[in-house]
């Protein structure tokens, strides 16, 4: 177990420094093979020396080694949470078939949430076949209906959501790919989780918008995007799940 948890922190860090490439490159529309990790202020090669996940960041300062220029704090960042949060997944999960799916999913939605934040896009070239690989592992672990259902729904509600908003105020209240993040999420996590997902984003998505337009002093047509506040819903339902589902329907029964 020790071990398993050890290799899932040691490729989790060096599968965050490709999910940087991801985040940097997607909203570009780069290659995320060719060419290879390089600087983008003076497109000089890196050196593996320069490319081991956090190390090197602190090594060289947070710069550059040939142009100086920063480097982004995102960077040891998002190699740090993605190492962390697999070593967590095969802590959590153990050695079943579950783990599979639960890094396959932590990857996307980390990758998702760090291009949200910094475009406010939500690609279709991660979403779409998001939703596809949601659909295949459900099926391989046997709830491929309540994934089905899932994805169907999760696009639904939010569009249905959007459309009613766009109908009172005139104006599209999120974008389309906050759509297709729910529908991967009810791919992946069945559509059981859908409830849980769209309440617990919602009062996030509530308090910390509250926060930064009060911080920020902008109006309140500033957007703000919505797809963290979903993927933190979902991480939290793909760990304790199964507990939260077993708390409401045993609070339910009481009540009954």
């Amino acid at each position: 177990m020790i071990a398993l948890i050890l290799l899932s922190g040691f490729l989790g860090f060096l599968v965050g420094s490709f999910a940087n490439v991801c985040v940097y490159r997607i909203p570009r529309r780069e290659s995320i093979v060719l060419p290879a990790s390089h600087c983008p202020a003076c497109n000089h090669a890196i050196a593996p020396l320069d490319n081991i996940p956090i190390f090197s960041w602190l090594m060289l300062r947070g710069r550059c080694r040939y142009c100086h220029s920063r480097i982004s704090w995102r960077y040891p960042l998002l190699e740090a949470l993605m190492g962390l949060s697999w070593a967590g997944l095969a802590w959590h999960f153990g050695p079943e078939p579950q783990l599979a799916m639960a890094l396959v999913l932590l990857f996307l939605l980390w990758v998702l949430s760090f291009i949200d934040l910094e475009t406010g896009l939500l690609p279709d070239v991660l979403t779409l076949p998001g939703i596809a690989l949601g659909l295949l592992f459900s099926w391989w672990l046997e709830h491929g209906l309540d994934a089905l259902i899932g994805a169907i729904a999760g696009y639904a509600i939010l569009w249905s959501v959007n459309r009613l908003f766009l109908l009172f105020t005139g104006r599209e209240g999120m974008g389309y790919g906050d759509f297709k993040l729910l529908a991967m999420l009810g791919a992946f996590l069945g559509w059981q989780a859908l409830p849980f997902i769209i309440l617990l984003s919602s009062v996030i998505g509530v308090v910390i918008g509250s926060l930064f337009l009060w911080a920020s002093r902008r109006g309140l047509r500033a957007e703000i995007p919505f797809g963290p506040y979903l993927a933190a819903a979902g991480m939290i339902w793909l760990l304790w799940g199964d507990a939260i589902l077993g708390w409401y329907m045993t609070t339910a029964g009481m009540q009954g």
